[in-house]
């Protein structure tokens, strides 16, 4: 796999909701969220973003340390790490997250993680669930499919390579 950049006009579609929206207050969103976990039993879930990640009950956890492209004191702790700079899918966290959902590690980006969810959702079996935050509204729930997988690599071949 090369390194993937995000190109301008695929920004957009990219901030379209992928899987359940959950959206509302904090409590409401962990609520909801703690629900639909309980009732799907899924095998695992990997939550992307740090919000995400701090909030809500997960087996593997990648995020970059900032909320709002801000800084934060506390996250969740990790035994991997790698770089990924804004707009792009570096090729060395597909190993990377591949490792982590494979042995239930946290995985602390250097950079941004946002399209990662992507490669999370990828790299996942089915019945497997990927959840990322919803700016100011709160996250959306991936269940992974075979349908989901086809629609992201389909996505992925409009990305531009490196």
């Amino acid at each position: 796999m090369e390194t993937l950049l995000l190109p301008e006009k695929l920004r957009l579609e990219l901030r379209k909701i992928w899987g359940i929206p959950i959206f509302g207050d904090e409590k409401k969103v962990i609520k909801e969220y703690e629900r639909i976990v309980k009732n799907k039993k899924f095998k695992k879930i990997i939550t992307v973003g740090d919000r995400c990640s701090l909030s809500l009950s997960s087996d593997v956890k990648i995020f970059d340390g900032k909320i709002n492209r801000k800084r934060i004191k506390k996250f969740p702790p990790f035994s991997l790490r790698c770089s990924n700079p804004p707009g792009t899918i570096q090729k060395e966290v597909w190993t990377v997250i591949e490792k982590a959902i494979k042995e239930n590690k946290n995985v602390f980006i250097d950079g941004e993680e946002d399209l990662l969810v992507i490669p999370a959702v990828l790299l996942s079996e089915e019945n497997n669930a990927v959840v990322y935050g919803f700016l100011d509204k709160g996250i959306c729930l991936i269940e992974v499919s075979r349908g989901i997988k086809k629609s992201l690599k389909e996505l992925l071949k409009r990305f531009q390579t490196k």
